[in-house]
């Protein structure tokens, strides 16, 4: 019981970001693109790591601000590590480039002549969250769609189920449905004075017993940045795929609809679009009040959705090699 009342606002080390002023553009693609709100724009025009509601810092050290940046300006140091509790990190603490070649610790441009191609779509390939005006014809999406179904399955079940939208009024639908239940989670986390009350402390402790996957503190950042955006959770990209699962498919048909996705969103990448995984707006779709949605979606039984995917065309330079927390290996 001791680790479940420090689920709440856990003490976490955050890595310490810096913005390089001589070298800023002042562009704000940081502030657009951050996926949990971390940066705003100061007095100078210049962008500001901030946190908020409770958070010293609204970062999850994915590097993504740093491999967009065209100007390099923007640095981050040290791991994103929760000290204590239910959500403790479970990571080595050590950052670090991609290092495929054992013992090779030379920077990445040195050898990534000697990488294969599919490696070094792996190394630099990036969550896209700045997307053009522009539609993806239908030719390109088949192409993606037919990249997942040749992913590997449980006993070749393939217990997937794809939905992809283009009417853009359909997925603010989604988007509007989905932050309802979400507002209500975030207002009920986030605390404006950043003190750590008991009340919410004991409910979040509760709620962890139950649905310790949905009430880690780390997205609750990023749906105050959908609120705030006045609920954009698909970042304006012009198509979304839905992967929904068979829940009666054999074995671990969460794993086969993630191996289509990753499929999927290789094959786009190789097609020059940009793709993001969106979770924020699955899980409220199984919510009581989005029934009249999963039916329109065509989410019925035995079809559940576990994952999402915005596709489209990247604006700006968007890939590049950022550092990785270092998960264990055990060698046997």
């Amino acid at each position: 019981m001791e680790e479940i009342g420090k689920s709440y606002l856990p003490d976490t080390a955050f890595p310490a970001r810096t913005v390089d002023k001589e070298k800023c553009a002042r562009c704000g693609r940081c502030i657009e693109a951050c996926p949990t709100g971390g940066f705003v724009k100061g007095k100078d025009g210049f962008p500001e790591p901030v946190g908020y509601g409770g958070f010293k810092e609204a970062c999850i050290n994915c590097w993504n601000c740093v491999a967009m940046c065209p100007e390099g300006a923007i640095n981050l140091e040290g791991p994103f590590a929760i000290k204590e509790g239910p959500y403790k990190s479970r990571l080595t603490g050590v950052m670090d480039y991609p290092r495929p070649i054992a013992g090779d610790t030379r920077p990445y441009a040195e050898i990534e002549e000697s990488l294969t191609g599919v490696e070094r779509v792996i190394y630099t390939r990036r969550s896209n969250r700045l997307f053009k005006k522009k539609e993806v014809p239908k030719e390109l999406l088949h192409r993606i769609i037919e990249a997942g179904r040749f992913a590997p399955s449980a006993g070749n079940c393939q217990p997937v189920k794809v939905v992809v939208i283009t009417d853009q009024a359909l997925i603010s639908e989604i988007e509007n449905g989905a932050m309802k239940v979400l507002r209500l989670f975030k207002n009920l986390y986030l605390e404006k004075t950043g003190k750590r009350k008991a009340w919410r402390a004991a409910l979040f402790g509760a709620l962890t017993l139950f649905m310790a996957g949905k009430t880690d503190p780390r997205p609750f950042t990023a749906m105050d940045k959908a609120d705030k955006d006045k609920n954009v959770i698909y970042w304006h990209a012009p198509a979304v795929i839905f992967i929904l699962k068979n829940k009666v498919g054999i074995s671990n048909p969460d794993l086969d609809c993630g191996m289509c996705a990753q499929n999927m969103v290789l094959a786009a990448h190789s097609l020059g679009l940009g793709t993001c995984y969106i979770g924020l707006a699955v899980e409220p779709l199984g919510y009581p009040q989005n029934a009249a949605l999963r039916r329109k979606l065509g989410i019925v039984h035995p079809w559940e959705a576990v994952t999402s995917i915005a596709v489209g065309w990247p604006k700006g330079k968007i890939d590049g090699i950022v550092k990785r927390d270092t998960f264990q290996v055990e060698w046997k």
